[in-house]
């Protein structure tokens, strides 16, 4: 069973997603409700860091699941995303995959080994 971490910094205008584990479609509900529930704390503009070190490639109702979310994200109006990979490749391959039908692999997004150094980048950017 996957865990999803929401968190919102409302000074920065930033999304903090933390994908860990093996999601599957019982996942699908209480995961939206998640990530409405805090992107209704963010502003247009906003910035997202995904931290999807511990996430683990799911089956085709979570990666529907997924897109969802990332269809959620994109509606509320996401600038810029970082992506914490930590470098661990099979997990970012199908996220990437799974975003590439919602989000154009542009200037708009960047990689990271830690939040920490996701933070920065945001914060010079």
């Amino acid at each position: 069973m996957g865990n999803i971490d929401i968190r919102t910094d409302t000074g920065k205008n930033r999304l903090y997603i933390q994908l860990n584990g093996f999601f599957s479609g019982a996942d699908l509900e209480p995961t939206l409700a998640k990530i409405r529930t805090e992107l209704e704390r963010t502003r247009p503009n906003f910035d997202v860091i995904t931290d999807i070190k511990g996430f683990v490639p799911g089956s085709p109702k979570a990666a529907e699941a997924l897109k969802a979310g990332a269809e959620l994200v994109k509606e509320r109006g996401r600038r810029r995303a970082v992506r914490v990979t930590g470098g661990i490749v099979t997990g970012l391959m199908q996220f990437k995959r799974m975003m590439g039908a919602v989000f154009e692999e542009d200037e708009t997004v960047r990689y990271a080994g830690s939040i920490e150094e996701a933070d920065q980048i945001l914060d010079q950017w």
